[in-house]
């Protein structure tokens, strides 16, 4: 079937072509209404007063995850840890028997930071595995029952005894444990949930950041499946692990587009888990933690490079930021710069990557994958960038606009459910940077979030409307100036996922 639009804003396409054809086979045409009239098509829908952008590519998510979110236990506007463990007794009763997964509390924005005790949330559970993740998705808050399922936890880094807080390899354990009881049907609706949201939310694609510790190779095929098996944004899957550790093999073996993604070098800053050069402003003694040796780092890009795979690391902080730009430039003598920018290897969040660290990335053509909406939450003052790190260093942080005009790939995304998955807050956080001089366009903004994410993946074809271009599109009524624009209508290669009611 083909779609014609008429009367529509066409973004990125000349303001006297207000028509567009698509199917299928990409886009056919786009010209005047004029010029529409008398086309003999299947569907044909009136766009006055709306815009026809492409459809956006999420190029970091966790689709499990924010399902669970979804359809459970949703943590993210508690403001006090009372209001969390209440959430968690009414779980609790709703379904006995059942281990209690949450997701989304962040300290640094309640009344009073102060965490439950390990007592307060057993009792609030019932007894039940409980397993609550921070909104940085680096620690989590674990019930007594849930470490009795792992007795090794509390042996590991990132475990303190006596209190239900989990960091470093602790996390990696405990949420290893909380997904294992995840039953099939929880996951396949779960993942459909999250599916169904994207298309209601304009997106065409997404990068799912899959590994051994964040939802295990079970989850990443389920994914994939369900999303064969429904109209939807396309699934392209990161599998983090270790070529030393056999990752490349099974990233092949899963479908992956690479052996990367959420390949953790460090942790998070609301953690306090992010590889820093200086200590933490708010806790002297700690400079974050470094999860991989820097000869393995070099060993994982040369090995991805030589196997022809795209590799990928999570760095967030300072001191990780420069040993992965370091990793770069070393690998690139020893395979050669050209075969480096051929694989478009990527980072996610780059939070606090440096100006010279910018000029070696650029120059070796790897992407960056950053999460406008983590300025919008967490920058100014007070917030929690400024409590980790102190003004000066929170100021520099998120620096896309540096990135762009470096000449660099800069691909938006959610990281959700650690974000929203709404593609406009993305772009207007982006437009609105704490740091006037990191701010960009709409434009900008949006290609960063289409056409970006699609040559993350080495597609240079998708993300422009133009004939002869995969037709991955969205439809917008922009119309309400109190709210973002409203999605009208997703099509993922001419077909349609999402529509509103009389649309199609």
């Amino acid at each position: 079937m083909n779609t014609l639009i008429v009367g529509a804003r066409i973004h990125g396409v000349d303001s006297r072509a207000t028509s567009i054809l698509f199917g299928p086979a990409g886009i056919e045409w786009i010209g005047s209404d004029d010029a529409a009239r008398e086309m003999d098509v299947h569907v044909r829908i009136d766009g006055h007063g709306l815009v026809v952008t492409p459809g956006f590519v999420d190029s970091h998510v966790h689709a499990t995850n924010t399902g669970l979110m979804m359809i459970g236990l949703d943590l993210t506007e508690t403001t006090s840890a009372q209001e969390v463990l209440a959430r968690v007794r009414i779980a609790a009763s709703a379904h006995p028997g059942e281990p209690i997964l949450g997701h989304g509390w962040d300290e640094t924005r309640w009344h009073t930071p102060k965490l439950p005790t390990l007592a307060d949330l057993d009792s609030a559970a019932a007894g039940e595995p409980v397993y609550l993740s921070r909104v940085d998705v680096h620690s989590a808050l674990v019930s007594s029952a849930l470490v009795s399922e792992e007795p090794d936890l509390r042996t590991l880094s990132g475990c303190a005894h006596g209190s239900p807080l989990v960091s470093q390899n602790a996390h990696g354990a405990a949420r290893r444990r909380a997904l294992g009881s995840i039953t099939p049907d929880l996951r396949t609706r779960a993942q459909r949930a999250f599916l169904d949201q994207a298309s209601r939310r304009g997106i065409v694609a997404v990068h799912e950041m899959a590994g051994p510790t964040i939802s295990g190779e079970s989850d990443a095929r389920d994914l994939l499946r369900v999303s064969f098996d429904q109209p939807g944004p396309r699934v392209f899957l990161y599998w983090g692990e270790l070529a030393s550790s056999g990752g490349i093999d099974r990233a092949r073996a899963l479908g992956a587009v690479g052996a990367g993604g959420d390949l953790f070098l460090d942790g998070a800053l609301g953690s306090r888990t992010a590889a820093l050069h200086e200590p933490y402003s708010d806790d002297p003694d700690n400079r974050g933690a470094l999860y991989v040796d820097f000869d393995d780092v070099v060993d994982h890009i040369v090995q991805c490079t030589i196997a022809d795979v795209q590799a990928g690391f999570h760095v967030i902080g300072d001191r990780a930021c420069d040993l992965v730009t370091d990793a770069f430039r070393i690998s690139s003598e020893r395979v050669g710069v050209a075969q480096i920018r051929r694989l478009r290897h990527r980072l996610e969040h780059a939070e606090m990557v440096s100006g010279s660290a910018l000029a070696t990335l650029t120059d070796l053509g790897v992407i960056l994958s950053m999460q406008p909406l983590f300025d919008g939450l967490w920058s100014g003052t007070g917030g929690m960038y400024e409590q980790r790190l102190g003004r000066a260093r929170a100021h520099t942080m998120n620096r896309w606009g540096s990135a762009l005009r470096a000449g660099g790939t800069v691909a938006f995304s959610s990281d959700c459910p650690v974000t929203e998955m709404s593609p406009w807050a993305q772009v207007r956080a982006a437009m609105q940077h704490h740091d006037p001089d990191e701010r960009i366009s709409e434009d900008d903004a949006v290609h960063a979030h289409s056409r970006a994410g699609w040559c993350a993946i080495g597609d240079d074809a998708a993300g422009v409307i133009a004939p002869g271009r995969p037709a991955h599109l969205a439809l917008w009524d922009p119309r309400n100036v109190d709210s973002d624009p409203a999605c009208v209508a997703t099509w993922v290669a001419g077909g349609c996922s999402y529509a509103q009611d009389g649309v199609t």
